[in-house]
Parts: structure tokens; sequence; C-alpha cells
């Protein structure tokens, strides 16, 4: 049987421009959308195994004929990963630990493999030491990215005696790869030809891409300007009540930059202060509080900058006024308020905008503030704003050639047209002096612009393997821990503010959580508690009061508040706690602070999973994060690095409780620990000692 191997490469060929044209596609209606959801996903990934699938047996194919063996053990390898790559993209298998060891070691195996024919190809016409070395080093690589697959936890940080030989080898590869790839000037015989019909749609698809990038581009940095004027009801007023208004805004003017001033300098201290505390304390975070202080700057800075642009709004239409003098009052309360938003905008975008991890927090979504994801970048936009700009600059030589006569005209008594006059000037001169670069600022727009979008399907994709992990369980036995457990021996001995450390066994994604305790969850009592502890009528508990009082599937009481996949969201001791592992941790409080918790928990509630787990950010929580931000300045939580990240594994609640244990400076006392038997398949009530011990075991799947 024979193969026409041109035939089956312009095949190749053929499917690689379609899957091209594909994620162009797909890439711009999800653009156009704002959505990447699960289905576009994994469409995406399935037309990128494509591309590299279709690259790789072209490579393959190119050298059947002069080294048929090693090219059909690239092709073999090749077809492989590409069957391992779409039962993770499209099946629940993708929870299989093997699943992903085998496509990863077959893939590289692929990649390699492909290297090595191109090598062997290219090196053809001489043979030196590079083209005897970078094949061996291009092989070496391959063996040592294939050997990650063989550690017992996926996924997991390879140490040093793994990294700095893989790096060796690799660079030796590239360089010479990139040494033959150049000396290499022979032809494979002439170019395979290409249908008539997919030149065309990769012609047409080459047009779309530029339109669609065109049209991306040109939406950077084009976010609505704070100075933008508006029209105003100037017009509608009468002389008298007008210049009674003006007056009495010209002392509002007077408040609240006299607030500004005093908020930059406080924001400058605070800032100094939590750079060096951080600093001191060498960690990369905001705890909690400091956020707090920020945030709270930062909102007394919205709602000041807010009142300035209400006046540049109302005083837009200066023109409106028959009177010469009373345009006069008009035009430079509104250019005045106009100067002072656009210096304070500079201030705090270069205050905190130079500082990464301060801009990074005022971008956040936190709606208990009621801030707007990107706030800051809008303001940095703002200031740069060319239209606003330009406009501004037209009200700066309007005042100048008109500041001597009205001064002469006396417009406003002496002391009001002098504070006018020297705040314009002020702002002016620092505005003059430090503004912002316009296509600085359009690029910065653009580049975050392009960030987010990227990394937003692979966030999706990312949630969508987290869940799918989470929620897969190797066996399915009944968790150790009755439900009449639970009512019996648990219920009665709950307090408001008790905190559990949940265990159950053969979920998947015991494997990928450090240490032997994977969730924790609040109690947060029943409706009679949150009234006896006074914070049933609190504004964070109100809003979701009715959730709250509703019945669980179950239909036992909401009582636990915890984060999930599903986000930060109401439970049933009776569903939380059907595990087969459970201790519960009671905080050294008294009962104003641990109401004071609780309304902290409730403000929470709604908020998405992190499957991140980064707890610099606030605006997406996992399960320890809801307990360390509840607590915060109650009990102390130490954060620890993992990944590269400050976070805290539940593990680190039960190692700080052995570690304070009888105590005078403990923050815990042990309320209960049931401890599941697998031989017995019950679970039993344990004490101290062997709740520490809990240390000690296996993260494995079971016990």
């Amino acid at each position: 049987m024979t193969f026409d191997l041109d035939r089956i490469r312009r095949t190749l060929r053929t499917l690689l421009v379609m899957s091209l044209i594909a994620v162009v596609v797909l890439l711009g209606a999800s653009i156009v959308l704002k959505s990447f959801g699960e289905m576009r996903t994994q469409a995406l990934f399935t037309l990128l195994g494509l591309v590299g699938g279709s690259i790789t047996a072209d490579v393959a194919l190119g050298t059947l004929k002069a080294m048929p063996l090693r090219s059909k053990a690239a092709l073999l390898f090749i077809l492989s990963s590409q069957g391992w790559y779409y039962l993770i993209v499209w099946t629940p298998w993708k929870t299989r630990p093997d699943l992903w060891r085998y496509w990863w070691i077959c893939m590289v195996a692929a990649v390699t493999s492909t290297h090595l024919l191109g090598l062997w190809k290219a090196g053809a016409i001489k043979r030196d030491w590079i083209e005897r070395a970078t094949p061996w080093s291009a092989a070496a690589a391959g063996a040592l990215l294939a050997s990650l697959a063989l550690h017992r936890d996926l996924p997991y940080t390879p140490g040093p005696l793994t990294i700095v030989p893989l790096a060796i080898v690799s660079t030796a590869s590239i360089l010479g790869s990139t040494i033959l790839w150049w000396r290499w000037k022979r032809k494979d015989g002439p170019p395979i030809p290409m249908a008539r019909w997919a030149r065309i749609s990769w012609i047409l698809a080459s047009h779309a891409a530029i339109f669609m990038t065109g049209w991306y581009i040109g939406g950077a940095g084009h976010e609505s300007s704070p100075f933008d004027l508006m029209p105003s009801a100037l017009s509608g007023l009468q002389p008298e009540q007008l210049d009674a208004q003006v007056h009495a805004d010209l002392e509002k003017l007077k408040g609240v930059v006299a607030g500004l001033d005093e908020l930059t300098r406080k924001a400058g201290e605070l800032q100094a202060e939590m750079s060096a505390k951080r600093k001191a304390e060498n960690r990369e975070f905001y705890t909690p509080e400091e956020d707090d202080r920020v945030r709270w700057h930062f909102v007394s800075y919205l709602s000041l900058r807010s009142a300035l642009l209400r006046l540049v709004a109302t005083y837009a239409s200066f023109e409106a006024p028959r009177s010469p003098e009373l345009r006069a009052r008009c035009f430079m309360v509104g250019y005045a308020a106009a100067a002072a938003a656009l210096e304070k905008a500079l201030l705090f975008v270069r205050g905190y905008g130079n500082d990464p991890l301060v801009a990074r927090k005022l971008n956040e979504k936190e709606p208990l503030w009621g801030l707007e994801a990107g706030m800051l970048d809008q303001i940095r936009a703002g200031a740069a704003n060319s239209r606003s700009l330009e406009k501004f600059e037209e009200m700066g030589a309007y005042y100048e050639a008109s500041r001597l006569k009205w001064r002469e005209l006396q417009v406003w008594s002496e002391p009001d047209f002098a504070w006018l006059d020297d705040r314009i000037a002020k702002n002016v001169q620092y505005v003059q002096a430090n503004g912002l670069s316009r296509s600085k600022a359009w690029f910065s727009a653009l580049a975050k612009r392009v960030k987010e979008d990227a990394y937003r399907p692979i966030y999706n994709a990312q949630s969508m393997v987290s869940c799918m992990i989470g929620d897969f369980r190797i066996v399915q036995d009944p968790p150790l821990i009755s439900l009449e457990q639970i009512r019996r021996d648990v219920g009665p001995r709950l307090k408001p503010g008790d905190i559990f450390l949940e265990r159950r066994n053969w979920f998947m994604s015991n494997a990928f959580l450090p240490g032997f305790w994977p969730h924790s969850a609040l109690y947060v009592g029943t409706i009679d508690d949150l009234r006896r502890l006074g914070i049933a009528d609190h504004p964070a508990v109100r809003e979701h009061l009715a959730e709250y009082v509703k019945k669980g599937h179950d239909g036992e009481p909401h009582t636990v508040l915890e984060a999930v996949s599903e986000g930060v969201v109401f439970n049933t001791i009776t569903e939380s706690m059907h595990a087969d592992y459970v201790a519960v941790l009671r905080p050294r409080l008294t009962e104003p602070q641990i109401a004071q918790a609780i309304v902290k928990a409730f403000s929470h509630k709604g908020k998405p999973y992190d499957f991140e787990f980064d707890f610099f950010t606030s605006d997406k929580l996992v399960c320890t994060e809801l307990l360390y931000r509840s607590y915060e300045g109650l009990i102390h939580f130490e954060l620890v690095r993992v990944m590269g990240r400050d976070t805290l594994p539940a593990l680190e609640i039960a190692r700080k409780y052995a570690k304070e244990r009888g105590t005078e400076k403990r923050e815990f006392d042990l309320v209960l620990f049931l401890d599941g038997d697998s031989s017995s398949r019950t679970a039993r009530l344990a004490g101290e000692e062997e709740f520490c011990s809990t240390l000690k075991r296996e993260r494995a799947f079971s016990e």
C-alpha cells in the first residue's frame, strides 16, 4: 500500500490554515462578546492542538523517505500526544493525573523527535562538533522535561537539581539549532502548493485579522475623561440666583480643595508607613487592615474628586449668563475646579500609581467599598485624555488673556480673586511640569488591555480544570462521619465564630493541596444567634438575610459560610461537615469580637472563588482567606509562601493550634475532632493529641 505524501502534506497544511482561520474568528468573536466561556475555551484549545499537530506531522512526513524509522517513531508520538490531549480537553477524565502524565510524556517526545528530525536533516552538509552536540542537547532537554511527569505529586515545582541541567542543555540546544538552521541552505525539493481556495481563505482571514486588530487597538486608551465638559442649567437661573450659587460654590470649592490637600498629605504618610512596614516584615502583601486604610483614602479621594467634577460640569456653559462679570465668575470657579481635579489626579497617580502593589490594590473590584475594577486606571486615563487636555489648554489661554481685565473689573472681591488666581497658577504649573505622556498612557492602556484579554481565557481554563478536579472523587465511598453523628455530637457543641477544618477522602483535589487538611469553613450560627449578638440588623448582614434564612438543599437551616468553587456561599452543617474528618476550633475572643468577625464574613458573601489562591487580592476568596479577612485584627494568621504567592493553607491553621496549645498566648481551643476510620467505616471523637498528629499524616487521596 502506497501513500501520496505530497497530498497528505497538502491536507495537513490546509488543516493548519483552516485551524488558524478558526482561531482568528474565535478570538474575534470572544473580543466582541467580551466573553470566553467554557465551550469557546475548549474549542480554542482544540484548534491550537490541531495547529501544533499539523506542523509537527508535516515536519515528520517531510523526512519520511530519508529517515523512515525515525519519522515513523515521531508520527507515533504525535498521534499519541494528540489523542491524550483531546481526552484532557473534552472529557471528564482530565481529573486523572495519569492522563496528564501520558500526554506530557508523549507531547515532549513528539516535539523532541520532530526537532531532532529537523536537526538531522539540517546537518546533512557538515559533521563538526556543533552538529554532533546539538541533537544530544535536544534529546537531553526532552528527557529532563519528560521526567517531570514521573513525580508522584502533580503539579510540583522542580528543584535546582532539575532546573539547572535543564537550563544548560536547553540553551545549548537552542543555540546549536539556530546555528545549524542558519547554515542550512538546501531546499528539500519544490514547495508543496496550497489549494487555491485555501489561499483565498487565508487572505480573507488575514484582512479580517488586520481589521479586528485595528479595531481592538483603536479602542485602547479611549475611556471617558473626567474633564469632559457637559452642558449645565446655568441659562435657566435668574442672575440673582446664579450669583448666589456661584458664591456658594466658591466656598464649596475652597472646602473641597482644602480636604484634598489634607488627604494628599495623609496618603503620602500612609504609603511611606506601609512601605516601611512591609519592608521590615519582608512581605509583599497588605494585611486586611491595611487594605481598608488604603481604600478609605481612595474612596475619600473619589468623593472629593466627584465634587470637583460636578463643579466643572455645572460651569461648563459659563457663557450662558448675559452679564460679563457673572460669566467671568462662572468661568473662574469651573476652571479652578478643573485645574484642581487634574492636579490631584496627577498627584494621586504618581504617588500611588508608581507603587505596583498599591496600584494593583486600587484597581481591584471591592463591592463593600463601592469600587469597580480598574478605578485607578480610569483616573490615569482621564489625566492623559487628549481631548480634555486640549480643552484644558484652551481654557488656560482664555484665562491668561482675561485675568488682568477681570481683576480690574473686580469680578470677585480681592481675597476671593487672589485665592482663585493663586490656586489656578499653582495647579497649572504642576500640571505642566508633571503631566502624563499621552502616548505613554495610550501604550500602557493598550498593554494592560492585551494582558487582561490574553489572561482571561487562561484563568477560565484554570477555573474549569480546578472545578472538575475539585468535584472529582476517585472512590465513591460514603463519608465516614454520618449525618446523625453531626446532629448528635457536633451541632449542640457549636457556637458562632467556630472554625471548621474538613477533609474528604479520595477527592482528586487532595493531591494538589498542601497537608492533610484541604478545606475550612466558618460557623456563623442561626438567626437567633445573630439576633443575640446584635448583628441581625447590620447592613452587611441584612443585605443577605433573605437568602440566609432560607433552608439549605438538605432542608436544614443555613449556619455556615464558606468559600467553595461556586464562590462564598451559605451552607448547612450537615452538608458542610458530611466528610471523613472534621475538627472544630474556637477562637478565644469575646462575643463582641465574634460579632465583628461574623459581620465581616457576611460582607464577603457572593464573592467568586479565587482559583489563583492569591491573598493579595480580596475581590475573590478561597476558603481560608474568608477566615483570614473575617478575623483580621483579632487573630494573627501567619501567611506562608507557596508557589510564589502568600497564602494560608488550612494545614497552617492546625499547625498554629498545635504550636500554641497549652500556652497563655493560644488563640484557639479545640472543641472536637471527629477522626475517620476507613476500616470500620465510622468516625470517632478523638482528642488533642490525635488532632495534632494529623500534621504528619499523608496528603494523598485516602488517609
